[in-house]
């Protein structure tokens, strides 16, 4: 549901845009109270004031900007598959976990590569980092619990973390939020492809 819709960017002054955004809408109004050239600036004053806890008069109390994560945050498995951890569009700051294992008998190093993206071969998304995770215990195939968590903080940190949990060793990357960043463009255009070669990342997963 799209209660208002605010102009950004001196573009939109153009009487053409206006109309075209408001067909789009079915002719609904459009805000024109706020400076168009002034707005990211507005926005970024009341998150400001969110995050640093000031937000707390009656003109801010009631508004809310989150930011989320543009595309899955997770790590290859066996065979380059991509498992997400964090889903596309997750609200941040945010913490969540999935639990691995290991594919091989007496296996004791685990490598974690971290990736960004929307397809389910790892190759196809954007490699933020990888960490090693070892000694591990000598286990079966399977037997071995690893549980990785991902952390991202309000300035888009990520940090993630393994641990075995038999014996609570553990490792961790931190990755900064300028590693692996891409524009809006080409945010949008991985999340097309995925859609577009559902199909085939699906055979491609079945593989294994």
């Amino acid at each position: 549901k799209v209660d208002e819709i605010v102009l950004v960017g001196g573009s939109t002054r153009i009487p053409r845009i206006q109309k075209l955004l408001s067909d789009f809408f079915n002719g609904k109004k459009l805000e024109k109270s706020i400076n168009p050239d002034e707005a990211v600036a507005y926005g970024a004053a009341v998150q400001a004031g969110i995050l640093s806890g000031k937000a707390t008069s009656a003109d801010t109390a009631d508004l809310l900007l989150l930011d989320v994560c543009p595309l899955s945050l997770g790590v290859a498995m066996e065979g380059n598959i991509f498992a997400p951890v964090v889903p596309r569009g997750t609200t941040v700051p945010t913490i969540k976990k999935r639990t691995f294992t290991t594919v091989a008998d007496g296996q004791t190093t685990v490598q974690f590569p971290v990736y960004q993206g929307e397809r389910q071969e790892c190759s196809y998304n954007t490699s933020l980092g990888e960490f090693t995770l070892a000694p591990i215990p000598h286990m079966r195939a399977g037997e071995a619990v690893l549980e990785c968590v991902f952390e991202v903080d309000v300035n888009g940190i990520l940090k993630v973390t393994a641990t075995e949990k038999t014996s609570g060793r553990s490792a961790n990357i931190t990755i900064s939020n300028s590693v692996g960043k891409l524009s809006s463009a080409e945010i949008d255009k991985m999340v097309e492809d995925a859609a577009k070669f559902k199909s085939s990342d699906e055979a491609f997963t079945k593989k294994f």
